[in-house]
């Protein structure tokens, strides 16, 4: 790998870090370029539960990730803390390999509003039934996507 890599290879990200079907990778520091490691691995077709929580993705580690095949199977996706902006979220509402993802965690990033609106209107992210924004702000699709404030 090169010099903006710290892992010599996917298995040292995975190491420790698998649970049956969950990759818990929160706080790792994954950048974009480490990310790359994962959506070439076809392990990640075992993973359902994706947690990313407090890396360094931004959007430019979304964009990589959802052109990702192997993610096809992930119905939980933690995103938190990793400076993804509304273009990010622009990239997700596009993925064609998410199809099965139901659960969304974006808390702590950089959205103002308009890749929410993409989220919302996504025609491929069509199992997506809940959102966490930031907190006490969840969204839930029941006949159409409705806010309600967590006390």
């Amino acid at each position: 790998m090169n010099d903006n890599c710290r892992f010599k290879d996917v298995e040292e990200i995975f190491e420790g870090r698998l649970r049956g079907n969950q990759l818990m990778l929160s706080g790792k520091g994954l950048n974009a370029k480490e990310a790359r490691l994962l959506w070439q691995s076809p392990r990640m077709q075992e993973i359902s539960w994706l947690d990313l929580d407090d890396n360094n993705l931004e959007d430019q580690g979304v964009q990589d990730m959802v052109e990702c095949a192997y993610l096809e199977n992930v119905q939980y996706l933690n995103l938190n803390q990793n400076s993804v902006s509304d273009e990010g979220l622009k990239f997700l509402a596009k993925a064609k390999h998410l199809g099965k993802l139901k659960r969304l965690h974006l808390k702590e990033n950089s959205i103002n509003g308009e890749g929410l609106i993409s989220l919302f209107n996504s025609e491929t992210l069509v199992s997506l039934a809940t959102f966490q924004i930031d907190e006490g702000w969840t969204c839930k699709k029941r006949e159409g996507w409705r806010y309600k404030p967590q006390n």
